[in-house]
Formats: C-alpha cells, sequence, structure tokens
C-alpha cells in the first residue's frame, strides 16, 4: 500500500500544529473536526461588569472570567492599547466549574482594580482591590462579606457621588422547595444591595429590593447607571430549564426610592422589598400574542431614558431577541431578530439564548450571537430609528462551533468592541468555551502552543466507543517546556488520554478509561524543551502500547472497550476534558487521531 494511503486509512484527526489568526485550528483529515484555540474562559450574562476600558496613565481594556490554568480560576486580564498586549493575574484558584461564579469588577477614582465573586448559591460574598492603579499583577488578600445563597455581584457606582459604591446581588434568606421541578431547583431568589462610602472598601448593612412570587424560583436583575438614577429591568423566573420565565419589568433607584419610568413613586425605602406586581411592565408574557421573556442587557440613552435587550421564546428551537426603550412617553417595544435555537447541548437549559450585549455608550448598536442550526454567529446590529428597523453584520464570518454571551466593555474602545466566547457549550459546569475579541490573538504566533491557559475546543463529537471497537492511535510531535506536572496534550471524550505527568503516571502517558479504571503505557525520560514523536496505541484486543521516536518504550494489556462519555463526548487539545484543568505546556505538531492501531513501520513513518 502506497505510504500516504496507509496513513489516511482510519485517519478520523489531523490537526497539524498550525492556527489561523482568528484562532481556528483545522483537521486535515476526511472527517474536518475543526478546534477553536484560545484562553479557556465562561460566564454567565447576570455578573456585571465583566469588562471596562479605563484611560489612566495606560489606556487599558479590563476582563474578568471564570478559567485559568485549571478552568475553574477567577481570573482578572488587561488588555494594553498601546502596547497591544494581554496579560492576566489568577485572583483565586480553581474556585468552580459552574460558569455562573464568573466574577465582576469596577474601577475605583484612584484607578485600583476591584473585583468582586461567589458562589452559585455561595455562603458568602467576596471580593478584592488590586495593590497598585492599573495594574492586575497583585491583588490584595479576599475579604469575604457573609451571606445565606448569594450569586451576581453587580458593583454600580453611584451617579452623584465618586466614593458611593452600590452592589447588587441575589440571595435566599429562606429556601423553599419550587413547585415540583423535574430538575431540582429551589425557589427564593431575592434582590438586595449594600452600599460602600470608601470605594468599595467596607460595606453597610444589606437592603432587600424584592421578593419572587411565592415559590418562584428567582427574579433575576440588570442594573444601568445613568447621570443620576439606576435604572433595573427584571424577570420573574418561575424554575429553570423550559419552565416560564415571566415578563420584562422596570424600576429605578434615587435617593433610596424606587420609581417608574415617567418618575411615579412605586416604593420608599420603608417600603421594601418591593412584590413583581410593584414593578412597571414594559413586556407581558401573558399578553395574547406574547412568550415567555429573559432580560439579557440594559443601557441609558444620551437623554437619560432606559434601553433593554431581551430574548423571547416562541419555542425552545425558535428563540427571539427584542429591544425596547423609553422614549418620555412611553415603552417602544420592537423585534430585534430572530435568534434560533437554545445553546446547551444538555437539553435542561433551554431558555439559554446565544446572548446579546447593548453598547452602553451607543446603545444603538446591539451584538447578538444568532444560532443556525448546531451552530450560532456573532452579529452586529445597528438602528438608527430607534429600534424600528435594524442593519446587521456579522462579526463572525467562519463559526466552527457557538459564538455566545457577547460583552461589550463599558467605555469601549474602537480596537476592541466586543468579547465573546466561541466553542461549546454543554451546561453551565460542562461548558468548553474559549475568549475571542482580543486584537492580541492576531498579533501572537501561529504555531499549536500551550501555556496551561490556552487549549483547543474539538466540540462534542459524533464517535462513541464502538468507532475504536478495532483500536486506536493518538500520535503528535512534542516539545513540552515542563515535564514535572500534570498535563494532558490531547483528550477524547475523557477515554482517551495523551499526556505527560498524568496521576499516578510520571513522564509521557497514553492512558485508556475501560470497566474497570484507566490502564496507562508511560516514559519517564522525557526532558524539558526537547523534540519527541510520541504515538499511543491500543490493537482493539489486548496490546496498549507507547512509542517514541518510532520505537517503542513500553506496552501492556487492556482488553476492555474503550469507556467514553455516552453523551456529548468532550474532545479537546492541550487542556484536559471541558479544557478544565492540566493545560499542556510546550509546542504540539501533527496531531493525529486513528480508529485502528497504527503498524511499528506506521509509527516510524510519522515519526521520520
Amino acid at each position: 500500500m502506497n505510504e500516504d494511503n496507509s496513513l489516511s486509512h482510519g485517519l478520523l484527526g489531523h490537526w497539524s500544529g498550525e492556527r489561523s489568526p482568528d484562532g481556528i485550528v483545522r483537521d486535515r483529515s476526511l472527517e474536518r473536526n475543526d478546534g477553536a484555540y484560545g484562553l479557556d474562559a465562561r460566564w454567565i450574562w447576570f455578573t456585571n461588569p465583566r469588562a471596562i476600558r479605563h484611560i489612566g496613565e495606560r489606556e487599558q481594556t479590563y476582563v474578568c472570567y471564570l478559567g485559568g490554568s485549571t478552568g475553574t480560576d477567577i481570573v482578572v486580564g488587561a488588555y494594553d492599547h498601546g502596547t497591544r498586549s494581554f496579560s492576566t493575574s489568577v485572583v483565586v484558584e480553581s474556585f468552580s466549574t459552574d460558569d455562573h461564579t464568573n466574577p465582576s469588577l469596577t474601577i475605583r477614582e484612584d484607578g485600583r482594580i476591584l473585583v468582586f465573586w461567589a458562589g452559585h448559591n455561595g455562603d458568602a460574598l467576596y471580593y478584592t482591590v488590586s495593590r497598585e492603579a492599573e495594574n492586575v499583577t497583585a491583588f490584595e488578600s479576599p475579604r469575604r462579606i457573609e451571606q445565606d445563597s448569594v450569586t451576581y455581584p453587580n458593583p454600580v457606582w453611584a451617579p452623584d457621588d465618586p466614593e458611593r459604591l452600590y452592589l447588587f446581588y441575589r440571595d435566599r434568606t429562606q429556601t423553599r422547595d419550587a413547585t415540583n421541578d423535574k430538575y431540582g431547583y429551589m425557589g427564593d431568589g431575592n434582590l438586595y444591595y449594600r452600599v460602600s462610602d470608601d470605594g468599595g472598601l467596607t460595606w453597610g448593612k444589606q437592603t432587600q429590593i424584592i421578593i419572587p412570587p411565592e415559590g418562584h424560583y428567582s427574579m433575576y436583575f440588570l442594573p444601568a447607571r445613568g447621570d443620576d438614577k439606576i435604572h433595573f429591568f427584571f424577570t420573574d423566573a418561575e424554575r429553570g430549564g423550559d419552565a416560564p420565565k415571566w415578563n420584562i419589568m422596570y424600576a429605578q433607584l434615587c435617593d433610596g426610592c424606587f420609581y417608574t419610568a415617567n418618575g411615579t413613586l412605586i416604593a420608599g425605602p420603608d417600603d421594601l422589598p418591593m412584590t413583581k406586581d410593584d414593578l412597571e411592565m414594559v413586556y407581558d408574557s401573558a399578553a395574547d400574542g406574547n412568550h415567555y421573556a429573559w432580560v439579557w442587557d440594559s443601557a441609558v440613552d444620551d437623554d437619560g431614558n432606559p434601553i433593554v435587550a431581551y430574548a423571547t421564546f416562541p419555542s425552545t428551537l425558535a428563540h427571539e431577541y427584542r429591544y425596547a426603550r423609553w422614549d418620555g412617553d412611553g415603552w417602544r417595544d420592537y423585534h430585534l431578530a430572530n435568534a434560533g435555537r437554545y445553546i446547551a447541548r444538555r437539553p435542561i437549559e433551554l431558555h439559554y439564548s446565544g446572548g446579546l450585549s447593548l453598547d452602553r455608550d451607543d446603545p444603538s448598536v446591539v451584538y447578538g450571537c444568532v444560532s443556525r442550526g448546531e451552530k450560532s454567529v456573532l452579529k452586529r446590529f445597528e438602528t438608527d430609528t430607534g429600534g424600528e428597523s435594524w442593519a446587521e453584520l456579522a462579526v463572525t464570518k467562519r463559526p466552527i462551533g457557538c459564538d455566545i454571551r457577547p460583552v461589550v466593555p463599558r467605555n469601549a474602545g474602537d480596537d476592541l468592541p466586543v468579547f465573546w466566547l466561541t466553542g461549546s457549550y454543554k451546561h453551565m459546569d460542562t461548558s468548553q468555551t474559549v475568549l475571542r475579541g482580543l486584537p492580541a490573538d492576531h498579533l501572537s504566533g501561529q504555531a499549536l502552543e500551550g501555556d496551561t491557559r490556552h487549549g483547543v475546543d474539538l466540540g462534542f463529537d459524533r464517535y462513541d466507543a464502538a468507532a475504536f471497537a478495532d483500536g486506536v492511535t493518538v500520535a503528535s510531535r512534542i516539545e513540552p517546556r515542563d515535564v514535572t506536572s500534570s498535563q494532558v496534550i490531547a483528550n477524547f471524550g475523557s477515554g482517551i488520554t495523551l499526556g505527560i505527568g498524568l496521576e499516578p503516571e510520571s513522564g509521557v502517558v497514553f492512558s485508556l478509561a475501560g470497566s474497570d479504571g484507566d490502564t496507562s503505557v508511560t516514559w519517564d525520560e522525557a526532558s524539558a524543551n526537547e523534540r519527541y514523536h510520541v504515538a499511543g496505541t491500543w490493537n482493539g484486543t489486548d496490546r496498549l502500547a507507547l512509542a517514541v521516536d518510532g520505537e517503542t518504550v513500553d506496552e501492556t494489556r487492556f482488553d476492555s472497550p474503550i469507556d467514553l462519555e455516552t453523551e456529548w463526548a468532550s474532545w479537546t487539545l492541550l487542556k484536559g476534558e471541558y479544557l478544565i484543568g492540566d493545560g499542556y505546556d510546550g509546542i504540539a505538531e501533527d496531531v493525529r487521531l486513528y480508529d485502528r492501531a497504527l503498524s511499528t513501520d506506521e509509527i516510524r513513518a510519522l515519526a521520520d
């Protein structure tokens, strides 16, 4: 057989080690399982701000997310517009896999960066401040505010006092079972705020803003700061999943009192907390022809009028984006775009749209992720008619997965108008998305390079264990910078792994998961900054082997079927399953996956 034909036989994936400037890692096999390369990052849309451009001694855009080398760190980054470089700092290591725990940030008047985070229904609000102005490399020790069951910290500066900072959040002081919820959601998501009069260093007692209807899961909220008021939009979520999400509702906060958009008093400080019935209705889900709804973003126009972008659900497979604004006389509500289906591949959260983000400095501009079948694309929408009609432009033109959850930085610059996430989304704690939008991504080298923070999402693959009944080969040319820590070079469905120092083994490791646990073959003579060709094979019956530079260095028995995930198996390069943990530090070239065991001569041909 011709050598080229032989090495193409059974080839399910071939990632050569090059990536495009827009972060795509091309699969050169016939199967074409292209991947998205980038910084591992995840976030929900109810914790804000997630990105702010600040001009002081330097012009920098700060961004925060859940990710880092473990995939579960609280991370703060700074893009320097002058040097066109991006630096990051891990505030807390290994905090959570749940994207509802992403941090928020704000900038103090002295230029120091304040960061807030909480668990998903955690027992405390956490916050810290950078040790120096405009510098994310070092933060003070985290401080803790005791809570009951807290999520979604949102810092907002008072419109009339540069030292006064509000912190809005959801908490549960009493938790009841929700109404027979098949997903086990719990009720009582109440909204609160605290106030700091020293720029966010110390905090007063909490004030309860609003309570949801009896037995409902949560009142979701999004604030927007105006010149003299803080504007809020709310949605009442009866439960999670495909359960009802009711209405888009509004109230504004001024001097401790809440008002409607036309200034009618809703509640004074002694009248709190409000109820759902107290709020001003913007979109009534129960009205004829209307649907369930969920708020996505809010803003204030140059005249001080509030604006909201939100989703409705004619069906879970056909979401709709809408845009509503107060014009001084009433609410004007318009269709923005057809959004497509829900993004979650684990069919629970069927009201998770691709996502919307308003440009708060020019709310006639909206970024939205629109699904088309299994993929979604980021688009820029703009109106010059107050929302009656829209022009659109595709920001990402060649999606290979899902573009989701865009974020327009506050005070965004022209060279970094929007961040977004690209990749695969299974569920809130099993997504594998990478950060997009950084101009620095287009300047870095094109090698498939791991630094423990970058990874490649290859999606949730269609292959199951039966595809490897006749064997498997994973091969790659590697140049590790570190051979002492646990690292993953390639992971397929959590059942097939090529890596370095994978517990409990040391050295280069090829591992298969079987019914009785993992079985590995190893080579522990690797040195940092040396190049090797490594190939792990299994013949489908009993022989598991590892070859280095074309020669077998270890073999053992493996007679189980490979135990891949049975549903939506996660496939990655340079990081572990779901891009969480064990990031590879080094260069990987010519990564190949076969559904058979290559012969010794074929492995030698690859090594040569």
